[in-house]
């Protein structure tokens, strides 16, 4: 018998992350937490949560786990609303943040910009960019095999698909969506495609993609119903930038039913550096995210 709940397929983004089962089991928890408050039941909120399957591609790409300690506390004083919606809000919408998503806008723009004034910490997020898009060692193969296994793993149980990719995660899957479709011709298909934080939206990412350099229709993954696109305000990864401008050449080829955005979510997150509107749990413990699962959820159980 088909299983109706979707499953809840999370990409996490780049660099070494806790063990799997440990940054699994944390976001379960912002996701349940986000569901309740949004008006889910708790059966319902504990469905979702219980659905929710993170694969933990960074420790076979980097070869090192990070600890999870130093996010605890934000964890916790998330979970618990400690911090104000519109204090938060203001916070990330700072002039501080829009220089800095200023900056980040030129350098994609401007490559040699960014060679020129790029912080140490930049410097190492491109080195690892590169290295995936250079498949060292095969370590991106592998990390999109993973993804892979875990999208044939639900399609195999009959269960709807929802694929999030968060950061430099929505890359990984996006690549491995356009190899599944494309290369290996695989049925399989995903009810929703969720990107958060998501770096599609830079030239110089989309330059890189599989398909990148194929011809129009063939530039895309076929096998994705709808595509929802969320970024957190003082966002600079996803650079302000709308989804459904970018890739809207897919819903005019039919190739997906429709692409939307969300610039407006606020990330309450507070890191040991203060608030990190990046942040996947604060992502996840969204009112943003919650009501677009929670719909999604909904249409599941409905099949």
């Amino acid at each position: 018998m088909a299983d109706f709940a979707p499953t809840l397929i999370f990409v996490p983004g780049i660099r070494p992350k806790p063990p799997a089962e440990q940054q699994q089991a944390q976001l379960r928890r912002c996701l349940q937490s986000a569901a309740a408050k949004s008006g889910a039941s708790e059966e319902l909120a504990v469905s979702m949560a219980d659905n929710f399957q993170l694969v933990g591609w960074s420790h076979q790409f980097y070869g090192e786990h990070a600890e999870i300690s130093p996010d605890v506390p934000g964890i916790e004083r998330l979970l618990a609303g400690q911090d104000s919606r519109q204090e938060d809000r203001k916070q990330a919408a700072s002039l501080e943040s829009h220089f800095t998503a200023l900056f980040y806008d030129i350098g994609d723009r401007f490559p040699l910009l960014t060679r020129m004034f790029a912080t140490r910490r930049m410097e190492t997020r491109v080195a690892e960019i590169h290295s995936y898009f250079a498949d060292q060692a095969g370590r991106a193969t592998e990390a999109r095999l993973m993804v892979a296994e875990a999208l044939q793993s639900a399609w195999d149980r009959g269960s709807p698909v929802i694929l999030v990719g968060h950061s430099f995660g929505s890359v990984i899957a996006w690549d491995t969506l356009w190899e599944l479709s494309r290369l290996e011709g695989n049925p399989g298909n995903v009810d929703l495609f969720l990107t958060m934080g998501s770096p599609l939206t830079m030239q110089y990412i989309r330059g890189q993609l599989k398909g990148a350099r194929q011809s129009r229709a063939e530039r895309y993954p076929e096998n994705i119903s709808r595509w929802i696109n969320v970024a957190a305000v003082g966002e600079v990864t996803a650079l302000g930038r709308k989804m459904s401008n970018l890739f809207g050449d897919m819903v005019t080829l039919g190739l997906t039913e429709s692409i939307s955005d969300n610039l407006e979510t606020v990330n309450q997150f507070h890191g040991p550096f203060g608030l990190n509107p990046h942040k996947c749990y604060g992502y996840m413990a969204s009112q943003e995210v919650a009501q677009i699962l929670l719909a999604e959820f909904s249409r599941g159980a409905s099949t």
